[in-house]
Formats: structure tokens, C-alpha cells, sequence
């Protein structure tokens, strides 16, 4: 299995070997865009089931 781009993308093609780490690169080194998304959706994810979301006071 293979992932081919499109768009941005185009012309890229990533093996399923190197799917997590061309995905990491692009997630930390890629544009600012692509790390902020990237930090808000990790954040996002990593909190979502052992943690409770509370407000806004500092620990």
C-alpha cells in the first residue's frame, strides 16, 4: 500500500513503511500552517479520554 498526493501534494507518493515518518516531518518541519494544525489536533487527541478539561486557572 502506497499513499499518492494531490493538490500540495502532487507528485509525492509515500510507502506504508515511510507513511509515519514523511507524516511527522511534515507535522513538525513543514509549513506554519501544517504545525499549527498539527499541535492543535495532537493536543486535542491526547487529552480526549483520561483527562478532564477544566478552567481556565493555572495549576
Amino acid at each position: 500500500m502506497y499513499y499518492e498526493g494531490f493538490g500540495p501534494e502532487q507528485g509525492t507518493v509515500v510507502s506504508q513503511e515511510d507513511a509515519y515518518d514523511y507524516a511527522l516531518e511534515r507535522c513538525l518541519s513543514g509549513t506554519e500552517n501544517d504545525r499549527q494544525e498539527f499541535k492543535e489536533m495532537l493536543v486535542g487527541w491526547f487529552y480526549s479520554s483520561n483527562w478532564y478539561e477544566r478552567g481556565e486557572e493555572e495549576c
